[in-house]
């Protein structure tokens, strides 16, 4: 019994262990790049890129995860929308750390704000009225 192409319906002529026809499968190569590119340069996965992505054995997603990961380390500390993209891949296709390897999985954190108390100056701990620009003792610029 002839195979047929889970895809498009055609039959599988040549003896392939691939689910999918030739050109089905280029379509899908093609459309697996540009999520690439999209999830990159927009840092966004939509539903139906899900969608597609489903199609793809593990193996491929994990390498599409690691590309994209080491794409957004190149520029620096991850911000939170890396951050949300990768946890969306890694949650979505059941990546484990063992599948990705355990540091390369991100975790986002913000950075504490440290609050300044208005009423003292952070230089000369001296008492100031809140609305002080500069300290009248040392001169401390108090707002930025």
């Amino acid at each position: 019994m002839a195979k047929v192409c889970i895809e498009c319906g055609k039959e599988i002529k040549q003896e392939t262990d691939s689910p999918y026809c030739n050109k089905c499968d280029d379509m899908l190569d093609k459309r697996f790049e540009e999520i690439e590119g999209n999830i990159i340069v927009f840092k966004e996965l939509m539903d139906k890129e899900i969608e597609i992505l489903n199609k793809f054995e593990k193996e491929d997603i994990v390498e599409l995860y690691l590309r994209v990961y080491e794409d957004f380390k190149e520029d620096g500390d991850f911000t939170e929308d890396e951050t949300r993209i990768l946890n969306t891949i890694q949650k979505t296709f059941s990546l484990s750390e063992n599948d990705i390897g355990k540091d390369k999985v991100v975790i986002y954190k913000e950075s504490p704000v440290k609050k300044i108390d208005k009423t003292k100056c952070p230089e000369c701990a001296k008492d100031i009225k809140e609305d002080f620009n500069l300290c009248p003792y040392c001169g401390c610029r108090l707002k930025l």
